[in-house]
C-alpha cells in the first residue's frame, strides 16, 4: 500500500524526524518536542484505538481472516477520509495522514491480537 505514495510524503517526514532526533539527542529537549509530528502521533493513536477496538472481537475468537478485514477496513476508513478532504476545497488530505493511519491500524491489531483475557482455571 505505501508503494502507492509519492515519495515527496516520505521526504518531508523523514527529514522531521531526523531534525528531531538530532535536535533531541543535542539536548534541545524543548526544541524537538515543538517540532514533533502532532498531527500524525494523534492519526496512528487514534487508529489504533479504532483497530483494537475492530479487531478485538475476531482476535478473541481465533480468526485471523477477520483480524486482517477488520484491520483493512481501517485502512480503508482512513483513505476514504483523507479521499474526502482532498475532494473538498476547505480541507486537505494528505497521504502521510493515511500512512499514520496505517502505522496505528497495524498497531492496534497487534495490541487486539496480543492482548487476551486471562481465563481463571
Amino acid at each position: 500500500m505505501f508503494l502507492l505514495l509519492p515519495a515527496s510524503a516520505f521526504a518531508d517526514t523523514l527529514e522531521g524526524g531526523l531534525r528531531w532526533l538530532a535536535g533531541l539527542l543535542g539536548g534541545d529537549a524543548r526544541r524537538a518536542a515543538a517540532e514533533l509530528p502532532w498531527d500524525k502521533i494523534v492519526h496512528a493513536v487514534l487508529f489504533a484505538g479504532l483497530a483494537w477496538v475492530w479487531c478485538r472481537q475476531p482476535a478473541r475468537a481465533g480468526r485471523v481472516r477477520g483480524v486482517l478485514l477488520a484491520a483493512l477496513g481501517a485502512v480503508a476508513y482512513g483513505g476514504a477520509i483523507e479521499l474526502c478532504q482532498m475532494l473538498l476545497g476547505y480541507r486537505a488530505g494528505e497521504w502521510t495522514d493515511l500512512a499514520a493511519d496505517a502505522i496505528g491500524v497495524v498497531a492496534g491489531a497487534v495490541l487486539a491480537v496480543g492482548i487476551r483475557p486471562r481465563h481463571r482455571r
